[in-house]
């Protein structure tokens, strides 16, 4: 007999973070360019902020993508991930609208982009969390931080 539950789940939505970065970005082009900065320094500065606008670009187009979790009696599949249960610290639950789950392995102290993901239904989180709660890994519902 099979114990697995499958959910349908996408990726965080990052506009936000992708106007925030490119305001800040525009910002600091700005000031470094009228202070007077060495032009080499503008330039790296510019080519570094360009590959991680890049990323949040790519990462708010494929957030449109569906992708399942899996849940087993000992392990979560997320996208073709296996995590085992013995290996993650914490759950977390951001948001209350739209609320974004984060999954931190032990030895991790930020939650990686790979690890994060919203349900299509909300009602699938209390799911999660009752799995979580059955093998003792902890459940906060509080504001994470990712990695990039």
């Amino acid at each position: 007999m099979d114990n697995r539950t499958v959910y349908k789940a996408r990726r965080p939505w990052e506009i936000s973070l992708l106007l925030a970065f490119s305001l800040n970005m525009g910002l600091w082009c700005y000031f470094m360019i009228n202070f007077g900065w060495v032009l080499y320094l503008v330039v790296a500065v510019i080519a570094v902020f360009l590959v991680i606008e890049g990323i949040l670009i790519y990462r708010t187009i494929t957030a449109r993508t569906p992708f399942e979790i899996v849940m087993m009696p000992e392990s979560i599949t997320v996208k073709d991930r296996i995590i085992e249960a013995s290996d993650i610290k914490t759950v977390f639950v951001k948001g209350y609208f739209v609320p974004v789950i984060g999954i931190r392995p032990k030895g991790n102290v930020l939650v990686p982009y790979k690890n994060c993901f919203r349900f299509e239904n909300d009602n699938y989180i209390k799911d999660l969390t009752e799995w979580a709660e059955q093998r003792k890994i902890k459940v906060s519902h509080k504001r994470f931080m990712r990695w990039l």
